[in-house]
């Protein structure tokens, strides 16, 4: 299957880092049985959730039950790290789930293109989702015209940071906030025994996801193409200074002390329990996780979504992503439903709510009455302070892990801002 992308425009990012405890679920099948339809009208629904204050796809599940009386909706819930292994085995197996939380692209794992070109996807009806999604959060959905998946949020993915313990621990830390001012301000807070920034570099997607905040300001904001150039062979990562800079900042704030104590190899139980102690300020997530740290501390948590700060003379810009979707399994025994069931997820009405209850921003993309969390980010949210998410267009998952992998390994001395970067070269080929 060749792939087409629907034009890219800012409203348009990706991969989920979510915090806390990692759950393992049960596998199901799609062969679920028959309530008396053509088809049997019993689905499995199966996502990763890192803590169970994650429960917004499941109530998506009962929000339709309740308006489609006799439908069954079965919950999946994994573990983040389990998740796309046992998916691509499921569904390689035939066995997978009717609908599955995916990713949008091609650049992460379980993203929905090369499911697609596997022939692992069910198609969706395409006119019906033009008319309910807006073309700046199609993109990484279309192939070839046609919608395999769907978005179920438009995410910051930069930091989510305790604003109110770091104003009491006299830490100035705000959007417009410098890569050196906040290295700065690291040995103080260290002494006091608070972590500025927490990694849980034992994880590849969050130092990856660390290092793609840097870079939206120190790659793409200045070159907004640049994937594009990297596609065409005219510039690689090893030769591109702002990629050298991204990690570079990595670096820089480590050896100031920003980072918890052995960060390198942390988990993400680190990030929860170090917030939730206030031990710690913030970390690099998608934006919903304001709202998951804010439920499951009771409410007591009110964090703040900030960008990565940018060094000294780059112009900050944010990642904004609408890659977390969900999509239908080719080979269910009720094709129909799972269609009607997703497709009904994309209406402005479902799209309000998730956006509410997952603390995230509205799919057409308003910022006009934006949620509290994001009040200190307003300005770059409304103008040119955006950027997509980079690996929505990367050819495929190997890049993005490199790069996870590759800042741990800098951090921990194995490995080399210029090793790394070649890393991701030798996989995007």
């Amino acid at each position: 299957m060749a792939r087409q992308h629907l034009s890219r425009r800012t409203l348009m990012l990706p991969a989920t880092l979510s915090v806390g405890v990692l759950l393992a679920g049960c596998a199901g099948s799609a062969d679920t049985g028959d309530s008396g339809g053509e088809e049997p009208q019993t689905i499995t629904f199966a996502y990763s959730i890192a803590a169970d204050a994650q429960d917004w796809y499941e109530k998506l599940a009962e929000d339709y039950m309740d308006s489609h009386p006799g439908v069954t909706i079965e919950i999946q819930k994994y573990g983040l790290d389990s998740y796309p292994t046992l998916l691509n085995t499921q569904l390689n197996a035939g066995n997978g789930p009717d609908v599955f939380y995916s990713l949008s692209g091609t650049g992460q794992n379980p993203s929905v293109g090369p499911l697609a070109d596997a022939g692992l996807v069910l198609p969706l009806d395409s006119e019906v989702l033009e008319e309910s999604l807006p073309e700046a959060v199609q993109a990484g959905w279309v192939f070839d015209g046609t919608f395999y998946g769907v978005p179920t949020s438009v995410q910051v993915n930069g930091l989510v940071v305790n604003s109110p313990l770091a104003e009491e621990n006299g830490i100035d830390w705000t959007a417009e906030t410098t890569t050196e001012a906040l290295a700065a301000q690291c040995g103080d807070a260290a002494d006091a025994g608070i972590a500025v920034l927490g990694l849980a570099g034992a994880v590849p997607t969050a130092p990856a996801i660390t290092a793609l905040g840097f870079a939206a300001s120190t790659v793409y904001g200045p070159e907004p193409d640049w994937n594009e150039q990297r596609a065409a062979g005219e510039t690689t990562f090893a030769e591109s200074d702002g990629w050298k800079d991204a990690l570079q900042a990595i670096q820089e704030l480590y050896d100031a002390g920003c980072m918890q104590p052995g960060a390198e190899g942390a988990g993400f139980d680190a990030l929860t329990n170090g917030v939730a102690g206030g031990t710690m300020l913030g970390f690099a997530a998608p934006s919903s996780a304001n709202v998951t740290l804010a439920n499951a501390s009771g409410g007591a948590l009110q964090m703040a979504v900030l960008p990565m700060p940018a060094p000294e003379g780059v112009e900050t810009k944010l990642v904004l992503t609408s890659t977390d979707g969900i999509a239908g399994n080719a080979k269910t025994k009720s094709p129909e439903l799972v269609k009607d069931f997703i497709q009904w997820s994309a209406e402005p009405e479902q799209a309000a709510m998730m956006a509410e209850i997952q603390g995230t921003l509205p799919l057409g993309g308003d910022t006009a009455d934006l949620p509290e969390a994001y009040q200190s980010s307003q300005a770059l949210l409304t103008s040119d302070g955006t950027r997509p998410y980079p690996p929505v267009d990367w050819p495929n998952g190997a890049v993005f892990d490199a790069l996870g992998t590759g800042v741990t390994g800098i951090l921990t001395g194995q490995l080399t801002i210029e090793q790394v970067l070649d890393s991701m070269d030798a996989a995007w080929e």
